[in-house]
């Protein structure tokens, strides 16, 4: 917010100086502007480094020193309005990956000699048995040994339907048990889980630099300096300080130097926003040379909420007929099949009223008796 306010003073300072055509305006916007970046430069010169920041506040007070104050402002403001983007682009990237952070349970309920207790996930050890209720989030990694239950994994798979889990079956930290209850022996805990490792490989991508990046921040290196010096040798071979001045502002390539580190961090953070974990900076450049793509997984190429494609109907049934009966006896399921179906009866026109009862079959649908008929939903080996 501080940077934000900098930028915005310089700037209606210099408007301030362009309607009243006070010079000292423009000298305070000059300065407003420039003061972080100074600073910034003075921290890079600590270290023996020449940044582009010494070269823009040199151009600057170079600018002053010849009256051209205009020029002093506009190059101080338009710098400081780029850093400006680019702390607000590397925040949300940080948003995005802390909303990931946020997916990481905190507590579980633990088994202790039976009875469940509520404890802190660093609490916990491998082989500790955990109960997954309903609705509740799965707390570590493990193995199931006892239940039956839909698990929603999209935070880790990306597959929207709920997968279904039984004794043996494999659950994960962070996903959602949307049916049924579970019991998991914990075998990946915290850091250990595979949440925690995409998290940390997402934070490692952004690190990561890609080669244009390199090479610019390498080009930028050298670059600096030699602007300068030849802004320099321009000054003592033509006597025109002036001359070398504006060598100095046009020089600054700033906006290219800035630009692609922030372009590579914005997009691996909106990506993890969006489910698609990218290893770094190198693979996002390669993406974009990419004319083709095989995928075999069919279930993870969704808009992540299901919905009613097809209706078969048989044995002289229509197709309102049957979706309507499905949708009345899923207005007792949770699952989030069920709301797809009466989503679909609804989109159709059909009226879906409430039943008084049904008998939900844990991790394979729900039995009911409409109007007289006994109704059955649900997978195979259901029905």
């Amino acid at each position: 917010m501080k940077t934000w306010g900098t930028v915005a003073v310089s700037g209606l300072l210099i408007i301030a100086a362009l309607v009243t055509g006070v010079d000292l305006l423009m000298i305070a916007a000059a300065l407003v502007a420039g003061w972080r970046i100074a600073v910034s430069a003075w921290q890079a010169l600590r270290i023996r480094l020449i940044s582009i920041d010494l070269l823009v506040v040199v151009a600057a007070v170079g600018a002053l020193f010849i009256n051209n104050y205009w020029e002093s402002a506009a190059v101080t403001f338009l710098f400081a309005l780029g850093k400006a983007l680019e702390k607000a682009t590397l925040n949300r990237t940080r948003r995005a990956l802390s909303d990931l952070v946020e997916a990481a349970p905190e507590t579980a309920t633990l088994l202790r000699d039976g009875e469940p207790v509520t404890v802190e996930i660093w609490e916990l050890e491998p082989g500790d048995v955990v109960l997954v209720r309903n609705g509740e989030q799965v707390p570590v990694d493990g193995r199931v040994i006892a239940g039956h239950g839909g698990v929603d994994e999209a935070t880790i798979t990306g597959e929207s339907v709920p997968a279904e889990k039984a004794a043996g079956s494999e659950v994960f930290a962070g996903t959602w048990l949307r049916s049924g209850v579970l019991r998991v022996e914990a075998v990946g805990i915290g850091a250990d889980s595979t949440l925690a490792k995409i998290i940390h490989r997402v934070e490692d991508a952004q690190d990561d630099k890609a080669r244009t990046q390199t090479f610019l921040e390498r080009f930028s290196a050298w670059y600096t300096p030699g602007v300068m010096l030849g802004a320099l040798l321009a000054g003592l071979l033509t006597r025109d300080i002036e001359l070398a001045l504006t060598l100095l502002v046009i020089g600054c390539p700033g906006a290219l130097v800035i630009s692609i580190p922030v372009s590579i961090v914005a997009g691996i953070g909106r990506s993890a926003k969006d489910g698609v974990l990218i290893k770094g900076g190198e693979y996002l450049e390669t993406a974009a040379k990419v004319d083709t793509v095989v995928v075999d997984k069919t279930g993870t190429l969704t808009n992540g909420r299901p919905e009613l494609t097809d209706v078969l109907a048989f044995d002289g049934w229509s197709q309102d007929e049957v979706l309507a009966l499905a949708a009345r006896a899923e207005t007792a399921s949770e699952h989030p099949l069920a709301e797809a179906i009466i989503r679909g009866a609804e989109d159709r026109g059909l009226e879906v009223p409430l039943i008084d009862a049904a008998e939900p079959v844990t991790g394979h649908g729900i039995r009911a008796r409409i109007d007289g008929q006994d109704v059955t939903v649900g997978t195979a080996a259901l029905l």
